[in-house]
């Protein structure tokens, strides 16, 4: 059975909402930096998605497109609590999937990112442009 897809706003009215909030409720800030030539060349109007499977949602929390720098900041994402730096306890984080989608580049990437409440966190995409030889498109790698 493949999960419904909801906004993160349609998800507020489902029971399920309650207990993410249980779990996480602070918030993390996601930096996303999309690029291709080693860092040299950012790249604009890159789709991004990040969604996380909460029971039977497919919920979108954020969805939009790199500006001219292949840069979205300040995307503020639901995390726990994090522990202080004064304890030994592995600090808590939510786990969200992001995909990245451009054309006339590799089709989609898609990374895992930990969000731990009042830290920002930086996601680095390298995009690989396809490439024409002979009037097939391959892959740049």
């Amino acid at each position: 059975m493949n999960p419904e897809i909801i906004t993160f706003e349609e998800f507020k009215n489902t029971n399920e909402y309650t207990q993410f909030l249980r779990e996480n409720p602070s918030t993390g800030t996601l930096k996303v930096q999309v690029f291709t030539a080693y860092k040299a060349v950012p790249i604009a109007d890159c789709e991004i998605v990040i969604f996380k499977t909460i029971g039977k949602y497919k919920v979108v929390f954020y969805s939009g497109t790199t500006n001219n720098s292949g840069i979205i900041d300040n995307i503020i994402l639901p995390a726990p609590v994090n522990a202080t730096a004064n304890t030994m306890e592995a600090p808590l984080y939510t786990t969200y999937d992001m995909t990245a989608i451009h054309v006339g580049y590799e089709t989609i990437k898609q990374y895992q990112i930990g969000m731990l409440g009042n830290i920002k966190v930086i996601q680095y995409v390298r995009m690989t442009p396809l490439v024409e030889l002979e009037g097939v498109i391959e892959d740049g790698n």
